[in-house]
């Protein structure tokens, strides 16, 4: 479904409305809601890396969204995974497909369909010198992502990273704020 350029605007702005030096998580929980809102996707989530460099679930639109996100970062595979690792877009078009044709997903594949979503496409949120998490779409049927969605979630994770560092600078606290510290850590250690 091609992106309207005028509804990701309004998204955006909708963005730049939010407070996370005040609330973090609050703010992260917005920008998943309206994700999901703008992409017409069934389920939207935000991960951030840990200190070991491992992907963890920060912020989701439901209950679902962490457990596909949790199942992802238990098997260290999936759309997120290599969004985060090789820093380009995934997109996962049917999950059911991918599990009878052996696809590249392997086991992610059924724990995705298990969790009665089909399709994914996860983009990297960088900052400074490489991806410090992704951000995440989910659909319950089978998608085929197009350039503009791809394109406009880059650009709206792009937003997400100037959230992040403006609740980094404020030296934002609380258990999402921690998490973010040690992803920014993370990122400038993997680059330097």
């Amino acid at each position: 479904m091609p992106i309207d350029p005028a509804l990701l605007a309004t998204s955006i702005g909708v963005l730049t409305d939010l407070d996370p030096e005040r609330d973090l998580p609050a703010t992260l929980q917005r920008a998943v809601t309206v994700a999901k809102q703008l992409f017409d996707a069934d389920a939207a989530g935000i991960t951030l890396t840990d200190a070991t460099g491992e992907l963890r679930w920060a912020s989701g639109s439901d209950q679902r969204t962490q457990a596909l996100e949790d199942d992802q970062e238990a098997v260290a595979a999936g759309p997120c995974a290599e969004a985060f690792t090789t820093g380009r877009p995934a997109a996962m078009y049917d999950a059911h497909q991918e599990r009878r044709r052996g696809g590249p997903w392997g086991e992610i594949s059924l724990a995705i369909a298990d969790l009665e979503a089909r399709s994914a496409l996860s983009v990297p949120v960088d900052f400074g010198d490489g991806p410090i998490g992704t951000l995440d779409l989910y659909a319950t049927n089978p998608r085929g992502w197009d350039q503009s969605e791809i394109s406009a979630l880059q650009t709206y994770a792009g937003v997400v990273a100037s959230l992040l560092g403006a609740a980094a600078k404020a030296q934002a606290t609380g258990r999402l704020a921690d998490q973010l510290q040690v992803a920014l850590d993370s990122g400038a250690a993997r680059a330097g």
